[in-house]
Order: C-alpha cells, then structure tokens, then sequence
C-alpha cells in the first residue's frame, strides 16, 4: 500500500486461526479485498536505548483507522503470534505514521516480543510483526575481546555439547571455547511440548529421535534455558554456542510430525531466546544455527525422507525470513562438511565407493556440501537477504568433519588435509572444528600415528611439507583442481 490522504477503514469480516498457543485474527477490507495484518508496517524496532528503557518504533504507509484512532503496543511471549482481546497494552497513542514508544526494561522483556495493534470489532488487531529486544548486548556486563582463536580445534578439548540441565557444571569447570547446546529429554521443563507430545508415543515415527526440540514456548521452558546458558555466557573461556545439532534434521531435533513452517518456529523461538540470553552476559559471544550437509534436495510432502530432514539451504531461508521479521541479529552458521559419503575418505578416486558416481554427482551438482563444495553455503549467505545486522556476511564456523581411517592412513591423513586447505581457502570460514576420537561399526575416526602428525603440523611451520605431500599423493599441483 502506498501512502495516501484517506484513511482506510477496517472491515468488520475477521479469519480466524487456530496455532499452537494463540488464535490468529487476519483482517480483511471487504471493499477493497486488501489484508490488515503483521504485514501492515513498513517496518519495525525494538531495541534498548540504554539498560533501563527500550525503544519501539514502526513506520505506517497509511492511518490504519481502528475503533477508537488508537495504537497500542502489547507484550508477547515468544508462543504468541496474536493477542488476545482481552490483552492489557503496556502503552497506547494516537494513530500516527510515525510510531515511537519508550516503555520500562524488565528482565522479563528481553524473551518477549512488542506488537503493535488497533483495536476493530473488538479484537485486537497486529499491524506489524512483533518485534523482540534485538541488541540485548548492551546490557552485557562481559565485554572483553574474543581471544585470537587457532583456525582448527578438536571436538573434545576444545568443544562439547552441553546438555541443558545434564552436565553444566562439566562444561563450566572444563576449559572449552565452543560448546553445542543440546537436549535430552530428561529435563520435562527444557523439552518442546510438541517433543514431549510425543515423547513416549506407540506411534511408529519415520524417524526415532535422539534429542529433542528445546522449549521456548512457556515460561518454564524459557526460565530453564536462559538460567543456564547465562551462567555459561560468563565462563572466561566459551565464546561459541551452537543451538542444537543438524537442525534441519528431526533426528537431533525431534518435535511431533508438524510442517516444516511450524518446525521452524519453533527452533527460531529457542535459537531467540538463547542468543538474548546468552549476548546480554557476553557481548561478544557468537551464536549459531547447525546444519548438516544435505543443501539443496528438495523432499516433498509424501517422499520417505519427508519428514526426515529438510534441506539446510532452505532452512536457513525459513529460518532467516522468520528471525529478520522480528528483529534481525548477528547469527552465524555452523556446518558439517563431512566427505559424502561419510563413510569413505578418497573424495578424489570415488572408484572404490559404493554408488560413487552417484555420490559424486550429490557434490558436483550442488545437492550436498561438503568440504569440496564450501563456496555453495558461503555464496549463500553472501546474498543481501541473508547478510547480519551490519551488511556483513555471517560469521561460518565448520564444526563437525570427522575422516574415517577405513582407507588407510595415507588416505585419511591427506584427507585431513584437504579439509583444512579447503578451509582455508575461503574467506568466510572462521574455524573447522575436526572429530578425531570417534569410532562405531561403520564410521571410525580415529587417527593413525600419521595422521595425528598431519593434523598436528596444521598451523605450524611443517604446514607446507603437509601441504605438498597431501597434493603429491592425491595426484593434484594445485588445490583448485579437486577443491571449488
């Protein structure tokens, strides 16, 4: 709508929408077919103007016109997408295209969301997506610089999951600098209640769940996740926090079979809730978003692997669409650019893999990422829509790649290498985090005694001699050639 002299007027027809925790009211001007929503605003803030005051502003295209020539401002919980018609605004004014409101910081406030709305027929009305506190470092009281970081770690030393409510004071004692929040199940209060929906079901699901789905969705939820993280956010050492593991894979992230939207949602209200909790005690911490390596595969509804997974690509599209809405922040992407498959290390001979010219075409033609196709994520998230806050390009860390020794040493150690090069090469990788002390039937990666001395050389002034043996043994002068 463009901005025009007359005032619309709010038909009386109102939709309603049954979701999870709120009924959605859509308005609709039944002169002209146009929609009254969270679309209506051209644009909306809520931002902390110092510790004690935050500053909600929105640009109207036109006077809406509501009952009584009214604007109000509610507060939401993150499981609430309208308000209720019997909702106490925390403040009120005249109906204006420019909309600014001071309203007193709680400690509450910073998980909940402020929506703007006019008052017709007597409901209440959103005019603007509800917007969450989105610079909650400025109430950080840990405000050192990053350490200077080494370009690889190990999963083990330097990170580990942390499971809420299961092994904090492990994680607080340790000296980890990265840590992947993660959850049992054990806890009630810190499990999505469409998880625990579901948690002992009979029901035969497509796939059996390992983790589940944080809680973000009640105040319980909330409270048992922030407690944490925020101690954590503390630690003199923990600069990374992953929020869960593959999200874009039910299997760590279990919820009950809803669609994918919903699946969405509701991480983005746990990945909210923990950024707010964990920027508002670290000003410096990053925050990330995981996926796995599945990039552009495209399951419809009906495929068997539906349900499965969706690909990480468009997750990140739903995900960014959904966090930019209501306040765009400073997340970042953590990645798992295993070999595909990950049960074989000779990426550059795919002669000995089952179905290898299969796989090969996976990574060739896009539909997986993999540490030979890194530029596909990275000129992904170079895109204006998916940029930070800043107009920067997200900071990417790869933090999971584990080589299998199945092989041979010679194999797994060059491999090794290729990943870290592949890393290295571009400029928007900030760390490749490996797996070095894993081993199961099918999938073993721990290191042979050469192997170890690769992945000890990287970083290190024997990195060259590395570097040369690595390309001498896959048959290769220049990395360009197997690495893109």
């Amino acid at each position: 709508m463009g901005v025009t002299k007359t005032r619309a007027h709010i038909g009386k027809a109102v939709m309603l929408l049954l979701v999870m925790f709120a009924i959605i009211p859509v308005n609709v001007y039944a002169s002209e077919g146009k929609v009254l929503d969270e679309t209506f605003a051209a644009s909306a803030a809520s931002r902390l103007l110092n510790r004690t005051t935050i500053s909600y502003t929105a640009v109207l295209p036109e006077l809406p016109f509501g009952d009584d020539g009214m604007l109000y401002l509610f507060e939401l919980q993150p499981g609430e997408y309208a308000v209720s018609p019997m909702a106490v605004p925390v403040a009120s004014a005249p109906e204006s295209l420019m909309v600014s409101f001071a309203i007193p910081y709680t400690e509450a406030r910073l998980y909940t969301k402020l929506g703007l709305a006019v008052k017709s027929g007597g409901q209440n009305i959103l005019i603007a997506y509800p917007q969450y506190i989105s610079n909650p470092e400025l109430l950080a009281i840990y405000t050192k610089p990053r350490a200077v970081r080494a370009f690889k770690s190990e999963q083990g030393k330097e990170f580990c999951n942390l499971n809420l409510s299961g092994n904090i004071s492990g994680v607080l004692a340790g000296s980890y600098t990265t840590v992947q929040v993660m959850n049992t199940g054990s806890d009630q209060r810190v499990t999505n209640p469409y998880a625990r929906a579901g948690m002992h079901s009979a029901d035969s699901h497509p796939v059996p769940p390992r983790y589940y789905m944080l809680n973000a969705s009640d105040s319980e939820g909330i409270e048992a996740i922030t407690s944490e993280l925020k101690l954590c956010a503390l630690s003199a050492t923990l600069e990374n926090f992953i929020i869960g593991n593959e999200v874009n894979m039910r299997t760590w992230n279990y919820m009950m079979w809803t669609d994918w939207d919903s699946y969405v949602r509701e991480y983005a209200q746990a990945f909210r809730v923990s950024y707010n909790a964990i920027k508002s005690q670290n000003a410096n911490a990053r925050v990330f978003v995981c996926i796995d390596q599945n990039w552009d595969r495209n399951r419809r509804a009906g495929h068997r692997e539906y349900y499965e997974y969706m690909d990480g690509k468009d997750f990140l599209a739903k995900f960014n669409e959904v966090i930019s809405r209501e306040g765009n922040i400073d997340w970042g992407v953590a990645q798992h650019p295993y070999p595909v498959p990950l049960t074989y290390a000779k990426f550059w001979d795919m002669s000995g893999c089952r179905n290898g010219t299969y796989m090969a075409e996976q990574v060739a033609s896009g539909k997986m990422v993999s540490f030979q196709n890194l530029s596909l994520l990275t000129d992904y998230l170079q895109r204006p829509e998916m940029l930070s806050p800043t107009g920067n390009v997200r900071h990417v860390i790869l933090s999971e790649i584990g080589i299998v020794n199945s092989q041979g040493a010679d194999i797994q150690a060059a491999t090794i290498y290729a990943a870290y090069a592949a890393a290295k090469r571009n400029p928007y990788i900030d760390e490749i985090i490996y797996l070095l002390a894993y081993s199961e039937p099918t999938i073993d990666t721990r290191l042979s005694g050469q192997s170890q001395a690769v992945y000890d050389s990287l970083g290190t002034q024997n990195e060259a001699a590395c570097d040369a043996w690595a390309k001498s043994l896959i048959g290769i002068s220049d990395w360009s050639q197997v690495l893109w």
